[in-house]
């Protein structure tokens, strides 16, 4: 374990060996993804990636996963390489497919946590609804030039998406730095290891959004819809 000599004092040595033993999914590598990936590579949890995606030139300046050289090719399949590369100790798996109704019980099956790190809330809908039928946990993640949001979803247990965002219709493309997705995939990283490791995450029914435009943060509670027509069953009984 001397590879995470810096690490272990803080989630113990019982916390590294779960880290080790873990699977999560990232959804989405993009800006968000791509530091996602490093950090919980880095810190030693096996990884499944899964975006449909081909690097573009315009995707650099933030998807710091990628070269000028893998341009053309599969973001999924250069990121499989790229964090094996770092880390010989990990399972890692890329899958260059969009997640889709069809493929996501294969695709996100088996897995501890989900981590969104997608740009469009057609397909974090469909994550919240797997997660919430399976009742694995995920980070929700976004961001829209220097704002950010995230929040740590537990299903039975905390607001689920829906709950927070009812109804939001995607916009296309938005403009960003790339330093506010790598701000939220840190964030993102940490809760993630924290559960991962038996540790208690501190954004379970909290939604933390950030401006870093004017360095301002907030975080507000986020409160469950009775009428959820996705989660309600959960605090009803029903199946």
């Amino acid at each position: 374990m001397s590879r995470y000599d810096r690490q272990i004092p803080l989630i113990g040595e019982d916390g590294q060996r779960k880290l080790s033993n873990s699977l999560v999914a990232i959804v989405g590598l993009g800006g968000i993804g791509s530091p996602l990936a490093l950090y919980l590579g880095g810190a030693g949890v096996n990884l499944r990636l899964i975006d449909g995606d081909l690097v573009s030139l315009n995707n650099l300046h933030r998807q710091i996963l990628y070269g000028e050289d893998d341009v053309g090719l599969p973001k999924a399949l250069v990121a499989e390489r790229e964090i094996k590369r770092r880390n010989r100790e990990i399972e890692v798996e890329g899958i260059p497919e969009p997640l889709t109704k069809g493929n996501v019980g294969d695709v996100l099956s088996g897995v501890d946590l989900i981590l969104d790190a997608t740009d469009n809330f057609a397909t974090r809908y469909l994550i919240n609804e797997y997660s919430v039928s399976h009742r694995i946990p995920f980070i929700y993640s976004a961001i829209s030039g220097f704002y950010f949001a995230i929040t740590f979803i537990v299903p039975g247990e905390t607001p689920c998406l829906r709950c927070i965002f009812p109804n939001v219709q995607d916009r296309g493309p938005v403009p960003v730095l790339g330093m506010t997705p790598a701000q939220v995939a840190s964030i993102a990283a940490v809760e993630a290891v924290k559960y991962l490791a038996g540790m208690e995450p501190s954004l379970k029914g909290k939604l933390l959004m950030g401006d870093l435009r004017t360095m301002e943060y907030t975080e507000v509670k986020v409160e469950r819809d009775p009428k959820c027509p996705v989660c309600s069953r959960l605090f009803t009984g029903g199946p």
